[in-house]
C-alpha cells in the first residue's frame, strides 16, 4: 500500500550521479563509466565504487542537467545504446529520486569504446 506524506524531498547531486551511473552500468553496451585524465587525450574505465566521477550534474533554470561519459562496446550500435541509456537514466531518476522527467536532462558522452574481453 503506497501513501503519500506532505513534505519535500532533498536529494544530493552525489546521490543523482550515483543514481544514474549505476543505471548506466545496468544499460547493454555500456562497459563502463570514464573520467577524463587531465592533460591527456586519454580516458580511464572507472571501477564500481568511483561511477560518480564520470557523472556531471547541475542545476539550471530548466532543472537539472545530467551529463554521463561512458565507455561502450566495440561493434554496438552507438544510438540505439545512447537512446537506451538516456532513457533507463531518465527513467531510474523519475522512479527513485522523483525527479520530473521534463525537467531532465541527460547528454551521452562517449569517450570510448572497449571490448569486453
Amino acid at each position: 500500500m503506497s501513501e503519500n506524506i506532505a513534505g519535500t524531498l532533498s536529494v544530493s547531486n552525489d546521490v543523482i550521479a550515483d543514481l544514474a551511473g549505476y543505471a548506466a552500468l545496468s544499460c547493454y553496451g555500456v562497459v563502463g563509466m570514464a573520467e577524463q585524465l587531465q592533460g591527456a587525450e586519454s580516458v580511464r574505465l572507472l571501477a564500481g565504487q568511483r561511477l560518480r566521477k564520470g557523472v556531471l550534474v547541475a542545476a539550471t533554470e530548466d532543472g537539472l542537467s545530467v551529463d554521463l561519459h561512458v565507455v561502450v562496446e566495440s561493434g554496438v550500435n552507438i544510438k540505439s545504446v545512447s537512446e537506451n541509456l538516456a532513457s533507463s537514466v531518465t527513467f531510474t531518476l523519475s522512479e527513485i529520486a522523483q525527479i520530473d522527467s521534463s525537467k531532465l536532462k541527460i547528454a551521452i558522452h562517449i569517450d570510448a569504446m572497449k571490448s569486453r574481453a
